[in-house]
């Protein structure tokens, strides 16, 4: 295989790219080299995904722990192919019931200034599910594929929408691995973050509760 990043040509062979392989998806292929992930688009996409433009755009944003694109991969035909990105090791994501409190709220604070940079850029961030986060010590989202620029729309529009989006996962994918929280740790949380009356019903332990999640969801970072 032929490609070119930063003007600089591999040329890697079937073994090399075997070795490297990590992942498939519905858009793109997906390689390990060294601390990056390269994610080479399949010639059939089966759902939407950046072009070369919103690439470039994204990689402008110095986000943390909303992964975005760092460099540009073009073909041997110099045409854009995909992106690299910042790879992080995956660990077991039940190891977030063994985060402490403050460690919880430390993280949501870090995600809440990268979408104050995302609104800064009028970047809709789409497509938070359970595949598309990573745990290593923190909290990694991976896949940039359908987040969207829109400046037609008011930074405060992009703002709320976003924050939506992320409190629903907050609540459907991390509020809920850490099951065990006391009630004066989550008074804690309530200082930092505004928490709703259906909190009391998605703290407990009955898993049943999470059907109920997406109805309910309100705002928790504010």
């Amino acid at each position: 295989m032929k490609f070119y990043i930063n003007n600089k040509k591999y040329e890697l062979d079937d073994k090399k790219m075997n070795n490297s392989f990590v992942a498939s998806g519905f858009e793109a292929d997906v390689y390990k080299f060294n601390n990056l992930v390269f994610k080479i688009y399949k010639e059939i996409c089966l759902k939407y995904r950046l072009n070369e433009k919103t690439a470039k755009y994204l990689s402008d944003i110095p986000t943390k722990r909303i992964l975005l694109p760092k460099d540009i991969i073009y073909n041997e035909n110099y045409e854009f192919y995909g992106y690299t990105m910042k790879y992080i090791t995956p660990t077991l994501k039940d190891e977030i019931s063994n985060m402490s409190v403050d460690k919880l709220l430390s993280e949501l604070l870090i995600i809440k200034k990268d979408l104050l940079l995302l609104k800064d850029n009028n970047v809709f961030i789409d497509d938070l599910c359970d595949s598309n986060f990573i745990f290593n010590k923190g909290i990694y989202f991976i896949d940039p594929g359908s987040y969207e620029i829109n400046k037609k729309r008011s930074k405060e529009y992009v703002e709320i929408i976003n924050r939506e989006i992320m409190n629903d996962f907050i609540v459907r994918y991390i509020l809920f691995r850490k099951h065990e929280i006391t009630k004066e740790e989550r008074k804690k949380i309530n200082e930092y973050f505004p928490l709703n009356e259906y909190m009391d019903e998605i703290m407990k332990k009955d898993s049943s509760k999470k059907l109920y999640i997406k109805d309910y969801s309100k705002r928790i970072i504010n």
